[in-house]
């Protein structure tokens, strides 16, 4: 189990590599990793908790039975995955479930059309994750972890196991009393600029990848604008406003931008899927044959194709986002 709590460190720590190695390419995505590393005290314990151990314990189980589903599959592929995608919920389906999920009236949103699209969405990014990671070591991933966590934290590997047991309440003291920075941060770099000497032949490549995100994430951003706008009409009246009463204004305000917010994951997603996905699969062909030949590198080559699967399937969270600004 500790394994797996760690192996969540790992995925922070790679990302953060990659971002480095990779000059920024993939900044939208990795974001909330950089702030973590930011805090690297504070996400330690964070995948320590006991209730993200649980979390990973699912995630564990539903990857090991969607992999072996898989396996039996003879044409699956993230493509495939990423085009049984659901029609998206219509802009009246998503107020219907937004305002039963203000009014927390339960019933209503276990009935929701809303609520089986998220049900559909989650399994299929379930059997991505699961169809990304199939061939993948487990046991070298893990050695992985530990050693990347090492170099992060300073700690040794008694000292990150023992921290998975700890209560929750006592992480945060016993990661002050054991953390060291030493050279980790030096070694981190020269980890990604190994990397990065290993993937500059797909430099181009990666450079259209990045390219055909940032039109994606264009259109998200040309939404915001929008939702911005009509937002400051109802700033004024949100400030004053108390429950019942806010909870009328947000839906309201919900009501005003939920065509502009689906509009626009619509077009983003079909940006990942139609533009952004194949130049991942050309990329990923020629990765594995790096991987193969630096695999003390492993977790720091990105797979591509994954990443484009997961932004693909993380859009359509903003479909029941209420924005302010």
């Amino acid at each position: 189990m500790r394994k797996i709590v760690l192996l969540s460190l790992i995925m922070v720590l790679a990302s953060v590599s990659a971002h480095a190695q990779l000059g920024g390419l993939i900044q939208k995505a990795a974001a909330k990793t950089a702030k973590a590393i930011e805090k690297k005290a504070d996400s330690v314990a964070n995948v320590a908790t006991s209730a993200l151990d649980k979390q990973f314990e699912k995630q564990r189980q539903s990857r090991q039975q969607t992999t072996t589903q898989l396996a039996d599959e003879e044409e699956v592929s993230l493509a495939s995955l990423m085009r049984q995608m659901p029609e998206l919920p219509t802009a009246q389906q998503l107020c219907a479930h937004k305002e039963a999920e203000l009014n927390e009236q339960a019933l209503r949103l276990l009935s929701s059309a809303v609520t089986r699209f998220n049900t559909q969405v989650l399994n299929l990014s379930v059997k991505a994750t699961s169809f990304a990671t199939k061939d993948i070591d487990s046991a070298k991933v893990v050695d992985a972890a530990y050693k990347w966590a090492q170099l992060s934290t300073g700690m040794t590997k008694e000292e990150l196991e023992h921290l998975a047991t700890l209560p929750e309440e006592e992480q945060e003291a016993y990661i002050r009393a054991h953390y060291k920075t030493g050279d980790a941060e030096s070694e981190i770099i020269q980890q990604a600029a190994d990397a990065s000497k290993y993937i500059e032949p797909l430099q181009p490549l990666i450079n259209k990848w990045d390219e055909a995100g940032r039109k994606a994430d264009q259109v998200l951003e040309q939404a915001d604008a929008v939702c911005k706008r009509v937002y400051q009409k109802y700033a004024p009246m949100l400030e004053k406003a108390t429950d019942k009463e806010r909870n009328q204004l947000l839906l309201k305000y919900y009501k005003d931008i939920v065509e502009t917010q689906r509009m626009a994951v619509q077009q983003a997603m079909k940006i990942r899927l139609e533009e952004q996905l194949p130049i991942a699969e050309e990329i990923e062909q020629k990765m594995v044959k790096i991987r193969a030949e630096h695999q003390d590198a492993i977790t720091a080559l990105l797979n591509y194709p994954q990443l484009t699967a997961s932004q693909y399937f993380a859009e359509v969270s903003r479909l029941l986002d209420i924005p302010t600004y």
